[in-house]
């Protein structure tokens, strides 16, 4: 497929330079959370683009109101430990975090999760097939392949016999089929990874701030993680992320925190005004009706071959290897609709802001051209 090249974009629409117009059903990654070029947000950053943009580490008024705003979404017990600029330096710096603090050079993740592309984040989550052999990070496997009594039986052993400093959680993996285990598996594991005195960290870069209802998955689960990563929704799109950890773990030298563009005034722009006008609106309401249109026009994917998993506004479509992914997904941009793909999944993870008619006709479009491709596929036995 031509990828489209998007000239301007506008809360749920993107424009492309051949005048073709899409529903954008993907939203950056899930970034623009509330939508493309949000007019109250591009106003402050703009403001803050004749102020400051770089301090080199030096504070700032506006970084201190993001981080105050940040925190305004936790509880008292946590704080904004570092700002950063992507998803995968909250993760490394996490790794850091934990190996200074529990003086432990292991680190525990589950297969097929994203916490980054980095070496080292990329290697906790799945096989890259690039020759990088770290023997100190387990990757455990995930529900799709085994129950979650044998994971969790695997990874107490690899508590017990390894020097694990921290245990990484992705709980809704929206780069793997969206697949998640039982409130149970996670709260087990939560349990197993004090027990242990290994840091427990929450990758909510991509569940974060309502995406799948409830402001943040750890919240909904009655867990108290010692590190919560963030992102993607927390600037609206603007590169920046942040690592929120239990205030009882001091920051040290030798954590490396900070780096060039870490901690910027227009990211804290960003973030602060994303904040403020996230608060404004009834985003639990909006998520609700979200998922309802989506499970009314593709819920009856589940009866089928295919596969809808997710929850609030992030749900992934697994295709079977019998479906031209490549012909259903032109036929979707042909029909002036903006998906994600990766591999054999197609996923929906529309701004939380999506007009209501948009999401309707753009989910109906999505259905029509899943349910021609089973036909196609019936025809041919």
């Amino acid at each position: 497929m031509n990828r489209p090249r998007i000239v301007r974009a506008a809360n749920d629409l993107l424009f492309a330079a051949d005048g073709q117009r899409y529903i954008d059903l993907f939203s950056a990654h899930g970034a623009t959370w509330l939508g493309h070029c949000h007019p109250g947000i591009v106003a402050e950053v703009a403001a803050q683009l004749d102020r400051v943009w770089l301090t080199g580490g030096l504070g700032s008024e506006v970084l201190e109101q993001a981080r105050a705003q940040v925190e305004s979404f936790f509880p008292a017990s946590h704080g904004v430990a570092a700002f950063y600029s992507t998803g995968m330096e909250a993760a490394e710096f996490a790794l850091r975090l934990a190996r200074v603090t529990t003086g432990r050079t292991a680190a525990v993740g589950f297969e097929n999760s994203m916490h980054g592309k980095s070496l080292a984040t990329a290697y906790l989550g799945w096989n890259n097939r690039d020759g990088v052999r770290l023997p100190d990070f387990h990757r455990l496997p995930f529900v799709h392949r085994a129950s979650e009594d044998d994971i969790l039986s695997e990874l107490g052993e690899t508590l017990r016999q390894q020097p694990v400093g921290a245990v990484f959680v992705e709980p809704l993996q929206g780069s793997a089929g969206g697949r998640m285990a039982s409130d149970r598996f996670y709260r087990e594991v939560a349990r197993l990874s004090r027990e242990a005195h290994a840091l427990l960290v929450f990758d909510e870069i991509l569940t974060g701030f309502y995406r799948t209802g409830a402001a943040f998955r750890f919240l909904e689960l009655g867990i108290a993680p010692d590190v919560v990563l963030i992102g993607k929704a927390l600037g609206n799109g603007f590169p920046v992320s942040a690592v929120v950890a239990d205030r009882r773990y001091a920051l040290r030298p030798e954590m490396l925190p900070g780096s060039t563009f870490a901690g910027n005034p227009l990211a804290g722009a960003a973030v602060s005004a994303t904040l403020k006008h996230l608060r404004a609106l009834d985003v639990t309401g909006r998520v609700a009706a979200i998922a309802q249109t989506v499970m009314r026009r593709l819920g009856w994917l589940g009866d089928t071959e295919l596969a809808l998993r997710g929850k609030g506004a992030l749900w992934v479509i697994e295709l079977s290897e019998a479906i031209d992914v490549a012909a259903v997904v032109v036929a979707i941009y042909g029909a002036g609709v903006c998906v994600g793909i990766a591999g054999r999944q197609i996923r929906i993870m529309p701004a939380a802001t999506i007009e209501p008619a948009n999401l309707e006709h753009a989910c109906t479009v999505v259905a029509e051209e899943l349910s021609a491709a089973l036909a196609r596929v019936g025809a041919h036995g």
